[in-house]
């Protein structure tokens, strides 16, 4: 784990349970776009209609948006959403790919079949499922994007054991209090 945020951060993509869903929504296929920065566990997450490059790139420029910098490193799974799967003919290279190496943004692929590798993201795909998607119902997009814009804001806000302060003056930190240590220990405030 790096020390420092803006290093290293995981990025997959689950399917939006259809059981939270009601009415003619319920019958539509929807992806939760997720990014987690390692050293703070901060999370951005974002509703997609589909699970494409497109939607990669897009979500990617929403997530540098929202951390305010941009990562040296993305860890992903080999999904077609981030990578080619077969090598393809021509030297072609994956959008996704382009847009990194356009950014300074080294890409690195997990092993095939090994989820534990993003283990971070992995883990917060199921808190999404225990904190978000079992207690609430949707009944349109637009109704999913509205509350998983509350609920990410919320979900920075809880404490996560993992997030120790570095004085133990605190047990668990929130992701935006670990975020706010690590900057003060960087610009010298805190030893």
């Amino acid at each position: 784990t790096p020390e420092m945020f803006g290093i290293k951060m995981q990025m997959d993509v689950k399917v939006v349970p259809k059981e939270c869903k009601t009415g003619e929504f319920k019958h539509e296929k929807d992806f939760q776009y997720t990014m987690i920065d390692e050293a703070t566990r901060e999370r951005f997450i974002y509703p997609y209609r589909e699970q494409n490059a497109d939607s990669t790139v897009d979500f990617v420029k929403r997530a540098v948006a929202f951390f305010g910098y941009t990562p040296q490193i993305i860890q992903t799974d080999n999904g077609s959403e981030f990578t080619f799967t077969m090598k393809v003919k021509n030297g072609r290279k994956h959008s996704f790919d382009i847009f990194c190496e356009q950014h300074g943004i080294e890409h690195k692929l997990i092993k095939p079949r090994t989820p534990r590798h993003n283990g971070k993201i992995e883990r917060s795909h199921r808190c999404d499922n225990e904190r978000f998607y079992k207690y609430l119902r949707f009944h349109s997009f637009d109704d999913l994007k509205t509350q998983m814009k509350a609920y990410l804001k919320r979900s920075n806000n809880i404490p996560i054991s993992t997030l120790c302060s570095r004085d133990k003056t605190k047990k668990w930190l929130t992701p935006n209090e670990k975020r706010k240590e690590l900057l003060l220990l960087d610009w010298g405030v805190i030893e």
